[in-house]
């Protein structure tokens, strides 16, 4: 046994500047195999749970019990949805619509919808980039491929409007739904409620205890967005209203919305942390029982206070386009019909408060 050992060492040896590369080879080519396989297979599951729509969603609002049809006519056609891109908040807007114009089902949604995030949405539309929808047709893999002509997302940025500038673009910008911008902490956090001035105080670094607003001992871990993304801009401009914002650990910035929800929640599994996000976001799109909205000024982010305007921190969902978009095209005839009696119900049944 003792030689035979030793002569499978030595032939290991011998061999080992053939073996290596043809075992990377092989493993390569396994990776390759099963990638492909599977990236196909999370595009025909069948059990609504299961649909991909974004890495930043964990659930999605399924046609209810109460849906029905609106729409009395398809605004575009199926290829032409590639051309809608947005927010991962305003992912159901064009879900709804993909509903009313189609019948679409949960288990096909994943051909109609494609959004990118919002910072990555403002590039497209200004720069003229593609966006891309991969489905089947007839049990055959299809690709609708194009340039991004509107999007569903919070208001442009500074930087945002700056490089439309830049392209010479001018966007139109209209209000199709309202939202609450909230903050979020851990649901043993015992602090329900904080004032506008409080929140500045805490993103300005003034106030880094809990127990300087009625909560525990305890240091302060704010989190942040990425600069640009919605959540970000909605931060910088509604909320802290021109006041700079403490430079936070790059530990404490989020990449994404559902990552920084994440991050709220099990932060260390304390109640230290705090984030912001938005309600309907959190209430519909990626659910997590650790964490819970903090009021403003004891007021809370429900419809009627969004409505009303009584809650502090109201923000719009927008249907942008170009101004060089053309009259007679389908998606200025859909950021249109958005604004119509009609158009407003399809936004209140994928669930957003109207904007009347």
């Amino acid at each position: 046994m003792k030689r035979l050992l030793e002569k499978i060492k030595a032939l290991v040896q011998k061999e080992r500047r053939i073996a290596i590369p043809v075992a990377i080879i092989i493993c390569g080519c396994v990776f390759i195999i099963i990638r492909y396989f599977t990236s196909d297979m999370w595009m025909i599951k069948s059990e609504p749970d299961q649909v991909c729509y974004s890495s930043d969603v964990n659930t999605f609002p399924k046609r209810g019990d109460d849906w029905h049809k609106i729409s009395r006519q398809a605004i575009l056609t199926h290829e032409q949805f590639a051309g809608i891109d947005g927010s991962t908040g305003t992912l159901p807007i064009t879900t709804e619509l993909a509903r009313q114009f189609y019948d679409v089902s949960d288990t096909d949604m994943w051909g109609y919808v494609h959004h990118n995030k919002t910072d990555v949405a403002y590039e497209n539309l200004i720069m003229g980039n593609d966006n891309h929808l991969n489905y089947r047709e007839n049990d055959k893999p299809m690709e609708a491929s194009q340039r991004v002509r509107i999007l569903f997302a919070t208001p442009p940025s500074v930087d945002e409007y700056e490089q439309a500038k830049n392209q010479g673009v001018t966007l139109e910008v209209d209000p199709v739904a309202l939202d609450g911008f909230v903050f979020i902490t851990h649901k043993d956090n015992p602090v329900e409620s904080l004032t506008v001035q409080q929140i500045r105080d805490i993103y300005s670094g003034k106030i880094t205890n809990w127990k300087m607003v009625g909560g525990k001992f305890e240091t302060i871990r704010a989190y942040q967005r990425t600069k640009n993304s919605g959540s970000q801009t909605a931060m910088e401009e509604m909320v802290m209203n021109g006041e700079p914002m403490v430079e936070p650990p790059t530990t404490f910035v989020a990449l994404s919305m559902g990552e920084l929800l994440e991050d709220v929640a099990e932060y260390d599994n304390s109640t230290a942390a705090i984030g912001y996000t938005y309600y309907y976001y959190i209430n519909k799109l990626y659910i997590n029982e650790d964490i819970k909205v903090i009021k403003i000024d004891g007021i809370s982010p429900d419809n009627e206070n969004l409505i009303s305007g009584k809650y502090p921190f109201t923000n719009s969902y927008c249907a942008v386009i170009r101004s060089d978009e053309p009259e007679d095209s389908p998606y200025r005839a859909l950021r249109d019909y958005l604004l119509t009696d009609e158009g407003q119900q399809i936004i209140e049944m994928a669930g957003y408060c109207p904007v009347r």
